[in-house]
This record gives structure tokens, sequence and C-alpha cells, in this order.
């Protein structure tokens, strides 16, 4: 595959790089075989929180959750890691909370800069944590939005976490959940920046070698299914352990997450949903229909890349990113239009590549594309025409 975010200006042939998923035997952390470095797929975002009203919405409730629930008030410090356009910390505009926005991508210093919010651009770890501790001090709250399942080395991190959180202090992790993951056959959240594909056992492990622990968790229904978790030091023992953190060990243990069977089906479930794909648009361009794509997604060119299509299946994409359109895709050569574009033009189905926010997309569209006789092809969690 070549890089999931590797958009390009003029289509050239570009670096593949292997995409295999390994699975500990010993503890069922699952990891890509092969990493990317760093800086080829970070320092020059294209992603941004912000263009998604689904994420915002629910990044709003995170905030008012976490200064309810443990008592944030004027002078307490919030420090978001990889916290991308500062989408999250902006909810905390006119608090006097303290934030801080740790993200190594330079091209959205200026944007979070215009949400309001102080951004430190760097990667986060033990080195980057005493930075921060010495210039800006110790964080009540550490949060991690869909950002620890992209980091390759999880011990630096959450030495870093040790550094910068104070005595009493939470971490909060959410990522996409591999059980939802698996269930729904979200096979195209498997790419390259996302190192890591965690159940909850195996990072309390993790975490247990810092001397942190699980004391609580929520599940959301936002990007396929996430799961966050609540973490405090062992040491503290500020919280109760919620009963629900026992519970879900169970609940994988149940559903079979620690067997090699439970992958082999998901492999084999999988190869259905490109030849599903391809067979639907070569059925539609048989019929002389105009196909378009929805969503210049990192998921969407998994999913491109491995039906092998290109400009003669999709004509464009749409996506209302400003940083991609009138960029290409990478692998597939799709050229990458604003929305507006989409207004003017009236192609017969549009394949949803961002189908995580599906919801958001038909609301968005059901008095323009949708009204005008256009149909949605969804392709996760299989092919579906609406």
């Amino acid at each position: 595959m070549p890089k999931p975010n590797g958009f390009l200006k003029k289509p050239i042939k570009e670096t593949n790089y292997p995409l295999e998923v390994s699975r500990c035997a010993n503890c069922g952390l699952l990891q890509l075989n092969y990493v990317i470095n760093a800086p080829e797929m970070f320092e020059h975002y294209l992603y941004m929180t912000a263009m998604s009203k689904t994420m915002n919405t629910h990044l709003r409730g995170m905030a008012k959750d976490i200064t309810k629930r443990f008592d944030l008030k004027s002078g307490s410090s919030v420090i978001d890691v990889g916290g991308n356009d500062g989408t999250f910390l902006s909810h905390f505009k006119g608090s006097r909370i303290r934030t801080l926005n740790m993200d190594p991508a330079k091209n959205l210093k200026a944007i979070a800069a215009k949400n309001g919010v102080e951004n430190y651009v760097s990667y986060f770890g033990e080195k980057s944590a005493k930075k921060v501790l010495k210039k800006y001090g110790p964080a009540d709250v550490i949060t991690g939005t869909n950002v620890f399942a992209h980091i390759d080395d999880l011990d630096d991190v959450f030495r870093g976490v040790d550094i910068l959180l104070k005595p009493g202090g939470i971490l909060l992790m959410e990522f996409p959940y591999l059980v939802d993951l698996v269930e729904k056959n979200e096979f195209d959240t498997i790419y390259h920046e996302h190192l890591s594909y965690f159940l909850a056992k195996p990072l309390e492990l993790i975490l247990a070698r810092h001397g942190f622990e699980i004391f609580d968790l929520q599940r959301f229904t936002v990007h396929g299914g996430s799961i966050r978790l609540y973490v405090q030091r062992i040491q503290d023992k500020f919280y109760p352990i919620s009963p629900k953190v026992e519970a879900l060990y169970h609940e994988e243990k149940n559903l079979g997450m620690y067997k090699r069977t439970t992958y082999d089906k998901f492999a084999r479930n999988i190869k259905s949903i490109p030849k599903g794909l391809n067979a639907v648009i070569k059925q539609l361009k048989a019929k002389n229909k105009r196909i378009i794509g929805y969503g210049a997604s990192a998921k969407g060119n998994v999913l491109l890349n491995m039906c092998g299509l290109g400009p003669d299946d999709l004509e464009y994409i749409v996506d209302s990113t400003p940083y991609k359109q009138g960029l290409f895709t990478p692998g597939s050569h799709i050229p990458i239009v604003s929305e507006e574009y989409l207004d003017k033009d009236n192609p017969d189905y549009a394949v949803l590549f961002i189908w995580n926010f599906k919801d958001e997309v038909l609301k968005k569209q059901k008095n323009r594309f949708i009204r005008r006789g256009g149909h949605f092809i969804v392709p996760v969690p299989h092919v579906m025409i609406i």
C-alpha cells in the first residue's frame, strides 16, 4: 500500500509499503509489522478534526464530561496529545482552564491558534514531557483521542505521561476498539498510521509496567466503535475501579478476541467486501452510470487500493478538507474536488468512503445529492446501496 494520507499534487508512481498485522500470542496485542518513519506521515497532516460535526459534538461532550467529573476549575491544566487542529481543547475556551496541544503537525499549528489553542509542536514522549513540564508545569488531565494507536514506542509514551501528570492526575485514552473492528469487518481502519489495534487487557499490561491502571471506561459509536479508558497511577488509588473494567476483560475473552480462529475468520470475511464493491461498480458502469467517491479518507485509500480502482471507475472524490482539494489519491490517482463541485454536477452514485460518518453525510446531502436522485454505496460492514 502507499501511505494512506500520501495525497499527490499530480499522478506519479509512489512508494508502496508492506501492510501486515501480527498478533502477540501471549498478550493479544495486534500491531503492524512494518512501521513507516513518523515524520513522513505526521509532520504535514491533512486530516482536520473540525471538518466533522460528529467529532466536534463528541469532543465537546468529552470536554464537559471531564470538567465536571474531575472538578476542573480556573488554573487546572489539560494537555492533549496529538490534538490535531485544537478542536477538543477549543471547547475549554472561557473556562480559564489552562490547555496545551502537543502535536507534530507543523501545518496545523496556525489552525489551532485560530481556535484559541496554544500549540507545542512535538511528538509526545519522555523527552518532550520533560520540556513541557519545565515550561508549562504538570497536567491535571492528559488526553489522547485517536492518537495512542499511532505511536510506535508505547513505553516512551507512558514514561512521558508519568513525568507530566500531577499526583492524582488522570490520563484519558480514546481509540477505535478492536472488538468493533473485527465484528463489523472494519478492515479499512487498518493502515500505516494505525500501528496498534487495542483490546483493554493487553493495554492494561503495558500500563501496569509504568505504574498505571484502568479504573473506568466508556464505549462510543464514533469511528465505527471506540472505547475511552480512564487511567490513574496505581499508587494513587484516587478513584475506585469500576466493575465495568473486569467485565470488559471477561467479555473480550468470551468473544474469542484472544483466539487465532477469530482472526482467521475475520481475514476470510473481509475478502468479500472488495469483491462485492468491484462487482457493483462493474454492473453500474455497464449501465453507463456515473460513479464518484465521497470522502478522501485514509480508510478510503486502503479500500481503493485493495479493489484496484482508479479514475476510470470513479470520476472524482468529494472532500470538505481544503488541504486535500486539487490533489490526487495515493495509489489510485483519483482527483479530489470540493463539495460545491458535487452541487453543480449530477453523478448517479457515490461510494461513501467515510462510512464512519454515514449519518452526518446522509443528513447533509438529503436535500442536495440524494434529492437529485443520487445514491450512496456504503462498503462497510458490507456493500449496500442507499
